[in-house]
């Protein structure tokens, strides 16, 4: 489970969850709606369709607003274990996973992003294309359009975990590994990084020995969200990233950044 985010960790218990997440619970749900939305479409009925697609859940957390302090959104993590990326070895690096954020008022639309999470490092991939981000409206509407995406979520997954794959093709001169862990670098911290950012190249283990497109995004990514050893020119720490909704803008950018790089 991703180190920087409090998920709390489940294995596909959905009395678990609904017991950790509060906001879940429909009549919870109906306490903090806003006048204007009086239709609702609800985490759990997407989470029971996906258990039956054979996605199983694999964590989840509150967020809370940044003014009220309030839980204003929640975030539940699935992992589906038929889909992987295989390492040189022919054993499984990742799987594939869909992450669902619901607003708790239906002030927002519910997301669906599909991704990969790397076993090894804990790494929670996104991926940012027109069939792997959906955002389900709370009306009838959405309700219907949840049913179409849930039709084809097979063939989307797939294509998704195609598209990881498709980075280990291409290699990475020093120079351009540099390059992009700068990219990285303003992805998360605007125009003026203030620290080595070579230091977003940092090996932490064996498995993260490579110069292929994957292997370096894959250093990048953690490094810059999970802030392993990260230090500005004064010395100073910085942290890692602990909104998954802040986490889950800085994945979607790395992926298209690392295509870019491909």
């Amino acid at each position: 489970m991703r180190k920087n985010l409090n998920f709390i960790p489940l294995n596909n218990d959905l009395n678990k969850l609904s017991a950790f997440i509060p906001s879940l619970d429909s009549g919870w749900r109906a306490n903090q709606r806003i006048d204007s939305k009086p239709f609702m479409v609800e985490s759990l009925d997407a989470i029971r369709e996906f258990q039956r697609q054979g996605w199983n859940i694999a964590g989840a957390l509150e967020n809370r607003s940044k003014k009220s302090r309030k839980v204003d959104n929640h975030f539940i993590k699935m992992e589906h274990p038929d889909f992987r990326i295989l390492n040189k070895k022919g054993q499984t690096e990742a799987v594939a996973t869909m992450n669902i954020q619901n607003s708790c008022n239906g002030s927002k639309p519910m997301e669906l992003d599909l991704g990969a999470y790397r076993l090894v490092c804990s790494n929670g991939a996104v991926a940012h294309t027109s069939y792997s981000n959906a955002k389900v409206p709370h009306s009838e509407k959405g309700q219907y359009n949840l049913q179409e995406i849930l039709c084809d979520l097979g063939i989307r997954t797939q294509n998704v975990m195609e598209e990881f794959n498709k980075l280990k093709e291409s290699e990475l001169t020093p120079a351009e590994a540099i390059s992009m862990a700068a990219d990285a670098a303003r992805i998360r911290f605007g125009k003026d990084v203030e620290f080595d950012v070579s230091q977003l190249l940092n090996i932490v283990r064996d498995e993260d020995k490579g110069d292929d497109v994957w292997t370096v995004f894959n250093r990048i990514q953690e490094n810059l969200t999970q802030a392993h050893r990260i230090t500005d020119e004064n010395g100073a720490m910085y942290g890692a990233v602990t909104d998954s909704r802040e986490d889950t803008r800085i994945n979607k950018e790395l992926f298209q950044l690392a295509h870019a790089y491909a």
